[in-house]
């Protein structure tokens, strides 16, 4: 029974953070990922820092959570602290479950190239895959159309505001964003807005290098264990040779 509830608590915290904080990232717990994302950040490798808000249709904020970007090679990763995360939807004794299982770190991990998501778990040394479709890992076919609508200034970088678009190579559109790219940070994208089912989502970056990140954090750590997978069965030591009789 506690591990249905854990498990259950898995799935829930999994919907509030990388569903309602990162609506363009995901589209379901199935393993929809929506890999458009990635061409946000256009061809720039990068590390950052992003502190992420949800708002409501009214503009209230009810998610608050800081996190930790790596990107680059059609990669993109994410860092979350579960305990730094500030809700008014998530009770405290959930995140103290998470906390108890060693799950309170989660590192997800977009890697169109293997056509798969990681969700990475360090405290417990485990992860999950969630497949890509064959759509959403076709990046290097995707579109990325931007439309001015006016200029801003963030953390002192002069931006032009763009209404951005990810479309599909048949033109479906993907993702639209408001982004605020830095002119003097080779357009990165210093503020995102995403709009998704009546919520408004805010990551702001900050601490942002544009250098190409260590390709080791978008594999899978050595030694960590799949959930779900079969546990091999220990193999039964041999039987000693059998001595032979004497005449």
């Amino acid at each position: 029974m506690k591990n249905s509830i854990f498990r259950t608590g898995v799935r829930w915290v999994l919907l509030v953070v990388f569903l309602k904080s990162l609506t363009a990232m995901a589209q379901g717990l199935d393993g929809g990922v929506n890999s458009a994302m990635i061409k946000l950040f256009g061809d720039t490798a990068f590390t950052a820092q992003a502190e992420m808000r949800v708002m409501n249709s009214n503009h209230v904020t009810w998610l608050q959570m800081p996190g930790a970007f790596a990107g680059g090679d059609t990669k993109l990763r994410l860092d979350v602290d579960v305990k730094l995360i500030k809700s008014s939807s998530i009770p405290q004794a959930m995140i103290g479950m998470f906390v108890q299982a060693g799950k309170d770190r989660v590192t997800s991990v977009i890697r169109p190239d293997k056509r798969a998501t990681y969700i990475i778990y360090p405290g417990a040394k485990s992860y999950s895959t969630l497949p890509l479709s064959a759509a959403d890992a076709e990046i290097a076919n995707q579109k990325l159309e931007k439309k001015p609508l006016g200029k801003e200034t963030i953390d002192g970088h002069a931006c032009v505001k763009n209404q951005t678009t990810v479309k599909s190579s048949k033109g479906a559109v993907l993702l639209q964003a408001t982004t605020w790219n830095a002119a003097d940070m080779k357009d990165f994208p210093i503020q995102i807005e995403l709009k998704e089912s009546g919520n408004i989502t805010i990551m702001h970056f900050l601490n942002v290098k544009l250098v190409s990140p260590d390709p080791r954090l978008f594999d899978i750590p050595a030694g960590f264990k799949e959930e779900g997978a079969p546990t091999p069965k220990p193999t039964a030591p041999a039987a000693p040779p059998a001595k032979k009789k004497t005449l």
